[in-house]
């Protein structure tokens, strides 16, 4: 008896286990905002370099920017708080915060 329900346990925990933001990583792309995001894994955390238009000087500029993986979302720390990047499991898309809401990206494949 103790036998099978170790067995019964053990099966139960595994199919519980929990994402570690593997679906974030990879190539992202916006054509019509001429955006793209790489997010690679960095550490026990992440990374996302961010290359976008410069609106203050023009031309194209790229932020890096650390991330950690929480309750299904990547967490950027901002001066204005925590902004959230989602991740849109049926479409494959990338959900990115923007000032006024969100960008959708799409994966490079």
């Amino acid at each position: 008896f103790i036998v099978l329900a170790a067995v019964g346990a053990t099966i139960m925990l595994g199919g519980c286990g929990k994402k570690d933001g593997g679906e974030f990583i990879g190539k992202w792309e916006n054509p019509g905002r001429k955006e793209t995001v790489e997010i690679t894994k960095n550490g026990d955390g992440f990374l996302i370099a961010d290359t976008h238009p410069n609106p203050w000087i023009g031309g194209i500029k790229t932020d890096k920017i650390p991330a950690t993986y929480q309750n299904g979302v990547l967490q950027v720390a901002t001066g204005f708080g925590t902004a959230n990047v989602g991740y849109d499991k049926e479409h494959d898309t990338l959900l990115m915060p923007t000032g006024g809401g969100s960008a959708e990206l799409t994966r490079v494949k």
